[in-house]
C-alpha cells in the first residue's frame, strides 16, 4: 500500500516542474454541428455573452477559436441562419484547454416574424428525441454538487423523483421502481452494472466504475422513454464519453481520502486529430475508517478508463473505449466481542465484484443522415462467501452462502438517424445480444450441509429492434411515434412496443407534452436458472416472462428566464407480469427485493402501480448562484394473487429536495473561486416487514410476519450534504481543493429491521454516518 502512494508522489515531483515551463494560453475552442446529421455548420457565430467584442466564426470544419480569456465561466451564443439559437455556459481555466461540443436544432420557421428566444443547452437533452421525464447532466454537475463525489448516480438523486435507497450506495429508486429497473447504456448500447461493490444482477453499488473524468453531456431518464431505449422499466442512464485533446497534451492528478486518480489526454496525431483520454484510480477506504467512521470490513476499488478517438475521411470517426472496475469487500470477526455487543461482528465474509466494459464505435455523417454502429463486449463477475462463524459454528441461525455469478455479454448495436425535411426526422436500430452466464448458489443449513440451488453454465441471446419519427407540425404542435421490439431466445418471447409523444408549445418560453410508453424487461438471468432442489436440473423460472409496464406523463415547463425554468409532470406507470411467489410465498413479489434474489418457484401473476406529481424550479448557474428545489408526492402500490393492494418497499409517498451552490471570484485579479454547495434531502420512510418475535426466539432465526407484508413505516430519510471547493487558477495549472461532509448532521437513517440472535429483540439497522471526503485536484 505505501509503495503505491510513494510512486504517486513521484510522479507528482516528476510532472510538476513542467508546471512552470508550459506557456499560459487561456483559449476557448470548440465545434458546431448539425443535432441530427452531425454534420459541421460552415459559418456559425458564437460569441462570448460578457464581452461582446469576443467572437469567431465557424470554419469549413464547423470549428472555431476565442482567444484571450481570464479564467473563469462564460455563456456562449450560438446563431446560424435557420437554426435557432443557442446558449451554453463554459468554465475556462488555466490547467485546461476548454474544448466544447455544440449543437443546433434547425427552425422550420426560421423566416417566420416569430420572436426568438435562445434555449439554454441546460433544457435540452443530448437525446433530441426525448420529450418527456429527461434531463441532461454533465461533468461539471458530478463534481460540484454537495455528496456526488464524482459519482452520477449520487448525483441524479437531486432529480425530481429520484430517492437513494441506502445512502451508503448509489443505488435509487426511480419513481418507486426497483433499483434494478434503472438502465445504464454507454456511448449506444446497454452494458452491465458499471459500478463497484455491485452485484452482476443489480444497477448499484458504492460507486461508479465510470470517473467523472470520462463523461461528456449525458441524459437521464425517468419514464416513458423514446423507443430506442428497451429492456428497462425504471430509468435511463444514457451514458456519453468526451474526447481528449487532440492538440495538446494535459494531465490530472488527483489524491484524497477516498485514494489517488491520474489522467492523461492529448493528440495521438495533430495532423490527423486522433486522441487519447486515460484515467486510473486507486482507493482504499482505510483512511476514512482511521477518522473514526465505522465501515464494513476492509474495502478497495481500483478502475481503469479510456476512449481513443480517430477521425476518418468522409466525417467518419473510429473510437476504441473501456470501463474496468475491480473491488472487493473483507469482513473479518471480530473475537474481541465476548459481549455479544453486535451480530455483525461474528461472521466473517468476502465479497468481490469486477466489471469489465470494452467497446469499438464507427460512426459517419453521411449528408442529412447519421449512421453509427457499436461492438461492445460486457462483462461482470460477483462472488459472495459467508464463512462459518467459528465461536459458535454450532448455532444454526447463521445464514451462511458461498455464491459466484458471472454474466458475459456481447452487443452490437447499428443505428440510423435521417433528417427527411426540416420537419422529419427519423431513426432506426437494432441491437443483438449474447449473453453467457455462469451461476453457482449454494445455501449452506448449517456447518456440514447445503444445497447447490443453481449451478449452470450456458448462453442464450436477444434481439431487439426500434423505429422511431419526429414530426413538427406547425411552429407550436409537434410528435414523435415510434415502436420497440424485443425477442428474448431463452424462452422464445417477443413483445412489441407502442411509443407516443405530443408536445404543444404556444409561445417560445412554454410547452406541454403527453407521452405514453409501453416498456418490458428480463427478469436477472440467475432467477431464471434456479432449482428444483430435489437433485433434478429442472429449472423452476425457465419460463417466467418480462415484467411489463404501461407509462403515461404529462409534462408542463415554463422558462421563467434565460437561466430559470420551472418544470411540472404527473406520471402513472401499470405494471403486470410481475414475479410472485406460490403457496407459503404468495406473498412475495420481485418488486420489493433488497438483497439476495429468491430460492424459489416465481410465475408472473403480481401487479403494480406507480403515480405521483413532480414539481422542479432550477436556476442554471448564473452570477455564481445555482439552485434546483424539487419536491414530489406519490404512491407505489403492489398485489399479488394471496393479497390485495399495499405498499411496495420503496413507496415513500413524499420527498423534498433542495440543491444549492454559490461561488465568489477570490484572490488576486478574481482569478480563483471559492465556492459552498449544499444538497439536502427528506425523503419518506420506506417499508417493512414486522419481525414474528415470538416466533423468531422459538426458531433461534428471524421470522417474519409475511400476512403484514410492508406494513411498517420507517422513519422519514433526512440527510444534509455540504461541501467546499476552492479552485485556484495559476500559469497553466489550476489547483482544486474540495471537502465535503457526506450526512453532515450525522443524521441516523434507518434502512429497516432485523432479529438479533444474541439479544433475541428485534433492531434497526441504519445507514451510513458523517463521513469526510478531502481531496486535493491538479490539472495541468
Amino acid at each position: 500500500m505505501k509503495l503505491k502512494y510513494i510512486g504517486f508522489w513521484l510522479l507528482m515531483l516528476i510532472f510538476f516542474p513542467k508546471l512552470h515551463a508550459q506557456s499560459a494560453a487561456y483559449q476557448l475552442r470548440g465545434s458546431v454541428l448539425d443535432v441530427v446529421s452531425q454534420q459541421p455548420l460552415i459559418g456559425a457565430h458564437v460569441s462570448v455573452s460578457e464581452i461582446p467584442s469576443l467572437h469567431a466564426i465557424t470554419d469549413l470544419m464547423g470549428e472555431f477559436v476565442i482567444e484571450n480569456l481570464a479564467p473563469g465561466r462564460y455563456h456562449l451564443l450560438v446563431s446560424y441562419l435557420g437554426y435557432k439559437e443557442t446558449i451554453s455556459l463554459v468554465e475556462v481555466t488555466s490547467g485546461k484547454e476548454k474544448i466544447v461540443t455544440l449543437s443546433m436544432t434547425e427552425d422550420i420557421h426560421a423566416l417566420e416574424e416569430v420572436v426568438v428566444t435562445a434555449q439554454n443547452d441546460k433544457q435540452r437533452p443530448v437525446n433530441s428525441m426525448a420529450y418527456a421525464s429527461t434531463r441532461t447532466f454533465s461533468v461539471e454537475e458530478t463534481n460540484k454538487f454537495a455528496g456526488a463525489v464524482d459519482d452520477p448516480a449520487r448525483m441524479v438523486q437531486s432529480f425530481a423523483g429520484v430517492v437513494p435507497t441506502n445512502d451508503g450506495s448509489n443505488y435509487v429508486s426511480v419513481r418507486g421502481n426497483h433499483p434494478s429497473g434503472l438502465l445504464y447504456r454507454l456511448e449506444g448500447v446497454d452494458i452491465p452494472n458499471p459500478n463497484h461493490f455491485g452485484d452482476a444482477a443489480s444497477s448499484g453499488g458504492g460507486v461508479a466504475v465510470i470517473s467523472s473524468q470520462l463523461l461528456s453531456n449525458s441524459d437521464f431518464s425517468t419514464g416513458a422513454f423514446s423507443a430506442e431505449y428497451g429492456n428497462a422499466i425504471g430509468g435511463i442512464f444514457d451514458i456519453k464519453l468526451r474526447k481528449g485533446n487532440n492538440q495538446k497534451r494535459e494531465w490530472t492528478v488527483k489524491a484524497g481520502f477516498l485514494g489517488m486518480e491520474a489522467a492523461a489526454e492529448g493528440p495521438i496525431s495533430k495532423k490527423h486529430k486522433s486522441s487519447y483520454l486515460i484515467n486510473y484510480r486507486y482507493s482504499t477506504l482505510s483512511m476514512i475508517d482511521k477518522l473514526g467512521v465505522e465501515l464494513s470490513g476492509v474495502l478497495d476499488y481500483s478502475d481503469l478508463s479510456y476512449n481513443l478517438v480517430f477521425p476518418l475521411k468522409n466525417n467518419g470517426q473510429l473510437s476504441f473505449f473501456g470501463v474496468n472496475g475491480w473491488s472487493s469487500q473483507l469482513i473479518e470477526e471480530d473475537t474481541a466481542d465476548v459481549e455479544f455487543e453486535a451480530l455483525s461482528h461474528h461472521y466473517s465474509a468476502k465479497f468481490i465484484s469486477n466489471v469489465y466494459t470494452n467497446g469499438i464505435k464507427y460512426q459517419r455523417s453521411i449528408g442529412k443522415g447519421f449512421f453509427s454502429a457499436v461492438l461492445v463486449n460486457g462483462k461482470t463477475l460477483s462472488g459472495y462467501k459467508e464463512e462459518t462463524n467459528t465461536l459458535f459454528s454450532d448455532r444454526k441461525y447463521f445464514n451462511k452462502f458461498d455464491t459466484q455469478n458471472e454474466v458475459s455479454k456481447w452487443s452490437l448495436a447499428f443505428a440510423y438517424t435521417q433528417k427527411l425535411s426540416p420537419s422529419w426526422v427519423i431513426k432506426v436500430g437494432a441491437y443483438a445480444d449474447r449473453l453467457s452466464y455462469n451461476f453457482r448458489y449454494d445455501e449452506f443449513q448449517d456447518a456440514q450441509t447445503f444445497t447447490n440451488l443453481i449451478n449452470n453454465d450456458d448462453h442464450t441471446s436477444m434481439l431487439r429492434s426500434y423505429v422511431q419519427a419526429s414530426y413538427s407540425i406547425s411552429q407550436k404542435w409537434s410528435a414523435q411515434l415510434g415502436a420497440h421490439y424485443t425477442r428474448f431466445m431463452l424462452n422464445d418471447q417477443q413483445v412489441a412496443e407502442p411509443r407516443l409523444s405530443l408536445k404543444y408549445q404556444p409561445t417560445t418560453t412554454a410547452s406541454v407534452s403527453v407521452s405514453y410508453g409501453k416498456h418490458s424487461q428480463i427478469q436477472p438471468l440467475m432467477v431464471y436458472f434456479l432449482k428444483a432442489g430435489d437433485g433434478s436440473d429442472q429449472w423452476l423460472n425457465h419460463d417466467l416472462k418480462m415484467s411489463r409496464s404501461d407509462h403515461c406523463v404529462l409534462t408542463f415547463e415554463k422558462q421563467l428566464n434565460e437561466n430559470t425554468r420551472l418544470v411540472a409532470e404527473a406520471y402513472y406507470q401499470n405494471l403486470h407480469q410481475i414475479p410472485t411467489g406460490i403457496s407459503e410465498n404468495s406473498r412475495y413479489a420481485i418488486v420489493n427485493q433488497q438483497f439476495f434474489f429468491p430460492d424459489f418457484a416465481l410465475v408472473n401473476q403480481g401487479k403494480g402501480e406507480n403515480k405521483g406529481v413532480e414539481l422542479t424550479l432550477e436556476r442554471f448557474l448564473n452570477k455564481g448562484l445555482y439552485f434546483i428545489i424539487s419536491g414530489s408526492i406519490s404512491e407505489s402500490k403492489f398485489k399479488t394473487p394471496a393479497m390485495s393492494w399495499t405498499n411496495t418497499r420503496f413507496n415513500t409517498q413524499n420527498s423534498l429536495l433542495l440543491t444549492l451552490g454559490k461561488e465568489w471570484k477570490v484572490g488576486k485579479d478574481k482569478r480563483n473561486v471559492f465556492g459552498i454547495n449544499i444538497k439536502n434531502v427528506w425523503v419518506g420512510g420506506q417499508w417493512d416487514t414486522p419481525v414474528d418475535l415470538e416466533a423468531s426466539r422459538v426458531a433461534g432465526k428471524e421470522v417474519r410476519l409475511e400476512n403484514e407484508a410492508f406494513t411498517i413505516k420507517l422513519r422519514d430519510f433526512y440527510k444534509l450534504d455540504i461541501g467546499f471547493k476552492y479552485k485556484i487558477n495559476k500559469a497553466n495549472r489550476t489547483a482544486t481543493w474540495s471537502l465535503d461532509f457526506m450526512n453532515a448532521t450525522n443524521h441516523e437513517n434507518i434502512g429497516g429491521v432485523y432479529y438479533d440472535v444474541f439479544h433475541n429483540e428485534v433492531r434497526n439497522w441504519t445507514m451510513m454516518p458523517m463521513v469526510p471526503v478531502l481531496s486535493y485536484k491538479i490539472d495541468f
